[in-house]
């Protein structure tokens, strides 16, 4: 065989190994409940991943260790075998590479068959292991039938020997420090919580995650007003709201804590979705009525760049609507407390401009076809409707995800 053939192949072999030692690396975290980018980047990619299947599965850990485990293992010991051959060839490292890339992959044909008939899908991470084997089978194969006879059966070289104990230990050691740091960084419970509580929550969190990523770019505009955060954000969040609903008063309570616990990575943007029929042409009966004029009080109070101290007062009050009727003296007193002055206040308030504004915001919710409030988006993708108390950890989720990027 000629040398460059020669290298080629054992070339192969080790970039299988090491394609085959990344991945089951990364399979040991996830599969220890510890996620990682490139495992919810592949695994999470669609709903048809069968990861989390293979990882609860009874071949997905052996003597209580991880499957995955003992295939970074194996992809090490393979690894190390070859450098072998590289530093010298000797018959017998060449057929253990060979008999023991033919198991491997045996057993890979093995899990690949048990995936698609008993868990109903393919687990992502695992079929590109199962690459990696192939790669390795194939170099194996091909050095074993071309080049056998250029091996030494005899000959034992100390450095080459010195180099695959080296490579195999530090592999050793390594599978098992993954495996301890995942365990280490698999979800804790909190305080009054139980462990399977805290996975059960980690696990809708991942698949509200899956839901927003997979949902498409709506294009919605940036508004002048009513924003508040990063001006440079890694996170949008958008809020399409109605002054006189209280689940918005608590989404706008999460989404400010949300934001000034991360000042520097993320922006809120307010928009009007008032469900009241004097601005609102998607409602066909009276509902929220004097919604539309708070909205409008609002973008009075950004006229002199209080928004949100407006925003504020009137989402205070928003009790004492739902006993009272909105009328313009009890806006025009909100105002005065938000630190407002009056008479450009209620110059503003007359304008037919303002509620021009207003509409806007309605015509583009309209357009999203927004059926309730709050409805939240998230870098101009629509949040699912989620509980209120998992809305901070997904969008914490998200902002780890994107910072990535």
């Amino acid at each position: 065989m000629e040398k460059r053939s020669f290298k080629f192949l054992l070339l192969l072999i080790l970039v299988g190994a090491l394609i085959g030692l990344f991945f089951s690396a990364v399979l040991i975290y996830e599969h220890n409940g510890a996620e990682t980018s490139i495992g919810s980047a592949v695994c999470d990619a669609s709903h048809t991943s069968s990861c989390q299947k293979a990882a609860t599965s009874s071949v997905g850990s052996i003597f209580g260790y991880p499957l995955a485990l003992y295939g970074f293992i194996f992809y090490g010991g393979i690894f190390a075998l070859a450098i072998f051959l590289f530093i010298s060839l000797h018959e017998t490292v060449m057929r253990l590479v060979f008999w023991g890339s033919i198991a491997a992959f045996a057993f890979d044909v093995f899990l690949f068959l048990y995936s698609i008939s008993i868990l109903g899908g393919v687990c992502r991470l695992c079929a590109i292991t199962y690459i990696a084997s192939a790669l390795i089978v194939f170099g194996a194969f091909t050095l074993q039938r071309k080049g056998v006879d250029t091996m030494k059966s005899d000959k034992l070289s100390i450095p080459a020997a010195s180099a695959f104990a080296v490579v195999f230990l530090v592999t050793l050691f390594m599978g098992f420090y993954f495996n301890s740091s995942a365990l280490s960084a698999q979800v804790k419970p909190k305080e009054g919580e139980t462990q399977k509580e805290a996975e059960l929550k980690a696990q809708l969190l991942s698949e509200f995650y899956k839901q927003w990523k997979a949902a498409e770019k709506v294009g919605l505009d940036t508004p002048r007003t009513g924003t508040k955060g990063a001006s440079k954000a890694i996170l949008t969040v958008v809020e399409f709201a109605d002054p006189l609903c209280p689940h918005c008063k608590s989404m706008g309570i999460v989404l400010d804590s949300f934001m000034k616990a991360n000042a520097d990575k993320v922006r809120v943007i307010y928009r009007h979705y008032p469900l009241d029929i004097q601005c609102n042409n998607a409602m066909r009966q009276a509902f929220h009525v004097g919604a539309c004029d708070l909205a409008r009080a609002m973008e009075c109070g950004a006229a002199q760049d209080k928004f949100w101290p407006v925003h504020d007062a009137i989402f205070q009050e928003q009790e004492n609507f739902f006993r009272n009727p909105v009328t313009d003296k009890a806006i025009e007193n909100i105002s005065v407390r938000a630190g407002v002055q009056t008479a450009p206040f209620v110059q503003c308030f007359k304008s037919q401009s303002t509620l021009g504004k207003v509409k806007n915001d309605v015509a583009m919710g309209n357009k999203l076809k927004i059926t309730g409030t709050p409805t939240v988006l998230v870098n101009d993708k629509r949040l699912p409707s989620i509980p209120l108390e998992y809305v901070s950890g997904v969008l914490e989720k998200i902002l780890i995800e994107e910072s990535k990027r």
